[in-house]
């Protein structure tokens, strides 16, 4: 019996001298929780050799010498440029509708689908909504389901930044994104570094979050041919590609875009206009050329193509006859296409712009009527055919 009381004295001795677990103070327990969460980020961020990665998809590709080459890549964002009134925005315009459409103008081409959003910081609803209905048209869908567009011009800087972070967080499937003015997105990102870098900081996260691509519009300086100020120089240092866009110093109506910046192969330099309808297309009928010594190229025009001016009511005739036993009613860019091949097989070959003038010409006199409805694509129909009733 003297033993086992022994055996159970030992044993609550035991209990009783068993260390309790050492506490920690609350400045040590919150430095403990920084340390992991440091950890974390250091693993996150570790590059693993073994781990397959696959190369970023492909947001748009472009057209040069023939060849399509990759103009924009997903998780990247690249910059337009160039001094104001340089119709930037209606690069942007084009580069939306190729991708709502899938391609432009045998010159853009996007492979991938889903929501592509435009966001204009400088724009009133009403203009917003123009270029919105431009898009459109130049998309060939009057009321696409994978466009949104946003006004933020009434928004304080602050405001506009939540703001896009919220719809990117908010819209599933969105392919690419067009932001015209950056600059607007903090109170001035010119002149404080700390500003322009916040927002360089945020759209490199929004571009590998969302895996999208964002195109992004920001002048030049007034005075020398660089991007503004500390965004310029942020945003030139990291963005995937930086194109400007300049009006001809031979035609003021001609804007020409080259690759400044590439981190992909640059494209080889283009030009574009705007029609009567206030729709920007790409120039067949113009080529750069080096200048001599070194000087910025120039655009020089090919010899001129044959006007409709130039021909007789009977050629006119036959000519839209061809273009309308394709299609009773046809949109605006299946008519001067149709024009175009039918002006090539009649062997007087034109380029698109010469096209579109035929257009103008024909609606001048009448010889063919723009049928306009409400939610329905506009469409064109020769004179003396059926009014269509919608």
């Amino acid at each position: 019996m003297a033993e086992n009381n022994n055996v159970a004295t030992r044993l609550n001795h035991t209990k009783v001298t068993k260390k309790a677990a050492p506490k920690l103070s609350i400045e040590e327990f919150e430095g403990s929780l920084v340390v992991d969460e440091m950890q974390e980020l250091i693993n996150s961020c570790k590059i693993d050799l073994l781990e397959k990665l696959a190369p970023p998809p492909v947001a748009m590709e472009i057209m040069s010498d023939g060849k399509p080459i990759t103009l924009f890549s997903k998780g990247n964002f690249s910059i337009v440029t160039g001094p104001a009134k340089s119709r930037k925005s209606f690069l942007i315009s084009m580069l939306i509708a190729a991708a709502i459409k899938g391609s432009l103008q045998d010159m853009f081409y996007c492979p991938s689908n889903g929501v592509n959003i435009l966001i204009d910081t400088e724009q009133s609803r009403y203009k917003s909504q123009q270029i919105a209905k431009r898009i459109c048209e130049l998309s060939e869908n009057v009321s696409p389901s994978n466009f949104d567009i946003y006004s933020l011009r009434t928004l304080e800087p602050s405001q506009r930044l939540d703001l896009i972070e919220r719809v990117l967080e908010t819209t599933s499937n969105i392919n690419f994104v067009a932001i015209d003015g950056i600059i607007d997105l903090e109170i001035d990102p010119i002149l404080q570094a700390d500003q322009a870098q916040k927002i360089i900081l945020k759209l490199m996260k929004w571009s590998e979050i969302y895996n999208i691509h964002i195109v992004c519009v920001l002048h030049y300086n007034k005075t020398v041919a660089t991007l503004l100020g500390h965004l310029g120089s942020f945003g030139h240092r990291k963005a995937d590609a930086v194109i400007e866009v300049l009006k001809s110093k031979v035609d003021a109506g001609i804007s020409e875009v080259k690759a400044i910046d590439c981190r992909e192969k640059e494209f080889e330099p283009f030009a574009f206009s705007v029609d009567r309808m206030g729709l920007p297309y790409i120039l067949e009928d113009y080529t750069f050329e080096k200048a001599a010594k070194g000087k910025q190229a120039a655009l020089e025009p090919r010899a001129k193509a044959i006007t409709a001016n130039q021909l007789d009511t009977e050629t006119h005739t036959e000519i839209l006859t061809r273009v309308f036993n394709i299609q009773k009613e046809q949109g605006y860019s299946e008519l001067f296409k149709n024009i175009k091949d039918t002006m090539e097989k009649e062997g007087k070959p034109i380029g698109d712009n010469r096209a579109k003038d035929f257009v103008t010409y024909y609606l001048n006199n009448e010889s063919i009527i723009k049928v306009e409805a409400p939610k329905k694509k506009t469409v064109y129909v020769m004179a003396g055919q059926r009014i269509l009733d919608f």
